[in-house]
């Protein structure tokens, strides 16, 4: 969890020189992001050679599955308030437990919401409109879960918030490069993967939902990779190398001293 210093520096900000980097004001709790990995192996691990739970035989209910894993997995993070990153905010986090159920209820319902704008998306861009409603709810629930719930929890709720992590070229902080990352490599990725659902092939794995939401899953695998690197190895990996050299130039400096005072003598 972030210390009361790394609060002030982040509630601070502006371009003040004791600010510290935001792989620093951000730091990746262990707890958040074990039960982040460990939500998505739990999903994907879904993936079983049992007909009671398989997703070529029975694609409703192990969506339902892999959607209440993911749903479980939020709400325990939001109750508890540990979910890995937040968008610096004045207020405070909320401690009583009505008010951690309230932000567990937000959660839910701006996910739901979400899942039903995706939903009418996925029939607009060619998902079955008269036929499988329950497979294209279910598809829309686990790519809202995986791609926006992220946003939902992150972001504060604004629109102009929303915009500038999402759409503008602006300069972004870690918590809006998280929520960015996550909800673009979800959608591009399951976007490109229904390309293979009118193909002929006859395979099993080309029946709807399963390219789109197979591409959600493994998007948002590589949306969370990408973050991690972008914002927490590259800077420290760069943070390393400068304290590198500058140890090294400290001890040039050292060894150098001594012999340019044996010349004066």
């Amino acid at each position: 969890m972030k210390s009361s210093s790394h609060t002030d520096a982040a509630s601070e900000g502006g371009n003040s020189s004791s600010r510290l980097p935001d792989h620093k004001l951000y730091p990746i709790d262990a707890n958040g992001i074990e039960l982040m990995l460990g939500g998505m192996a739990s999903a994907m691990a879904l993936v079983s050679p049992r007909k009671n739970l398989n997703i070529y035989d029975n694609p409703v209910k192990y969506l339902t599955v892999t959607a209440t894993v993911l749903f479980s997995y939020y709400a325990i993070l939001t109750f508890a308030g540990i979910y890995c990153f937040k968008a610096p905010t004045s207020r405070r986090k909320p401690t009583s437990t009505g008010a951690r159920i309230t932000a567990v209820i937000y959660m839910g319902t701006a996910t739901l919401a979400a899942s039903l704008a995706i939903s009418i998306g996925l029939v607009l861009f060619g998902a079955p409109f008269a036929s499988q409603h329950a497979e294209t709810f279910m598809a829309a629930l686990n790519m809202a879960l995986l791609g926006v719930t992220p946003a939902i929890l992150t972001l504060n709720p604004s629109a102009e918030a929303w915009r500038k992590a999402l759409i503008s070229g602006e300069p972004k902080s870690v918590p809006e490069l998280w929520a960015a990352g996550l909800f673009w490599s979800t959608f591009v990725a399951s976007w490109a993967s229904a390309y293979f659902v009118p193909l002929d092939w006859d395979r099993p794995w080309q029946k709807w939902p399963i390219p789109i939401v197979g591409g959600a899953f493994l998007g948002n695998l590589a949306g969370l990779l990408y973050v991690l690197l972008r914002c927490f190895i590259l800077p420290l990996a760069r943070a390393d190398y400068a304290e590198t050299e500058r140890t090294k130039r400290d001890m040039v400096r050292e060894l150098s001293e001594p012999s340019a005072a044996k010349k004066e003598m």
